[in-house]
């Protein structure tokens, strides 16, 4: 997917009219920030990576515009197996280099850098941007990101909970630190850890009472867990905020867990 997505997206993104002022400005600077907040819930629909770019460019700064083209590149390179397609990364660093041309020295554009290496393999090279650039601004939001994806690719799990953490403490927005403690109690599910994901989980819905889809995470971890009361309440107040497919397959396999143990299993897929 993501090659094919990147071959469809290069010919539009040379038919935009881009910014011509050269310098980053405030207004730039504002459009980055926003642009990246709607490419953070990228879910793999096309429109919303064009909603991002509409917003770079929207910000008159060539600077920040290029280097939101590179960032909206790299999300449309991930393959469905969580690859990257190597000509989509390669192409969004010729977007940062457009942008680091005239900016050489903007922590937040220069933190995309260390993304593409990190995402194309070039480990060494993305952990010495990460180290200057942590020099420069060790309170930078956007680096403590660049350092989660990092840590992720290296595979070392203490680290990348000790950076989810710092980014939690670097976030200015709700909406950040909303999404970060969703995404830490994603990756404590994932390593099976599911106490310190209902810990995560029950921090974000402190924060949006109203999100369905972390309501729904944590109904699933509690069944994942076998606490089937807390999986239930969890459940009704998801679908209460929001009627989706998976939130009623669980509701179906709650009632029948209550009559049939292999409720359990066929939801999941095991026996």
């Amino acid at each position: 997917m993501g090659n094919e997505l990147v071959e469809k997206m290069l010919p539009a993104l040379e038919k935009m009219d881009w910014p011509t002022t050269a310098q980053a400005t405030g207004l730039g600077r504002k459009s980055f920030d926003i642009g990246i907040e709607q490419l953070t819930s990228y879910q793999g629909d096309p429109n919303d990576l064009m909603k991002a770019l509409l917003t770079f460019k929207s910000g008159d700064s060539q600077p920040f515009s290029f280097a939101g083209v590179a960032f909206t590149l790299i999300l449309a390179s991930q393959e469905n197996d969580g690859s990257y397609a190597k000509h989509g990364l390669e192409q969004a660093m010729l977007w940062l280099e457009k942008a680091q041309a005239s900016e050489p020295e903007i922590v937040a554009i220069n933190m995309i850098e260390a993304m593409i290496y990190t995402n194309i393999g070039r480990l060494d090279d993305a952990r010495l941007v990460l180290d200057y650039l942590y020099q420069q601004d060790p309170y930078d939001y956007y680096v403590h990101l660049a350092e989660i994806a990092y840590w992720q690719q290296v595979g070392d799990v203490e680290q990348v909970i000790n950076w989810y953490e710092k980014s939690m403490e670097a976030a200015k927005t709700i909406p950040q630190r909303l999404r970060l403690r969703t995404q830490l109690g994603d990756y404590y599910a994932e390593l099976g850890k599911f106490e310190e994901a209902v810990t995560y989980y029950r921090e974000a819905v402190h924060l949006n009472k109203q999100s369905p889809h972390v309501w729904h995470k944590l109904a699933v971890t509690y069944w994942r867990m076998e606490e089937y009361e807390e999986c239930e309440r969890c459940n009704q107040m998801t679908l209460r905020l929001g009627d989706f497919t998976a939130a009623r397959k669980l509701e179906a396999a709650l009632k029948q867990q209550k009559s049939d143990s292999g409720g359990r299993g066929r939801l999941f897929g095991r026996k």
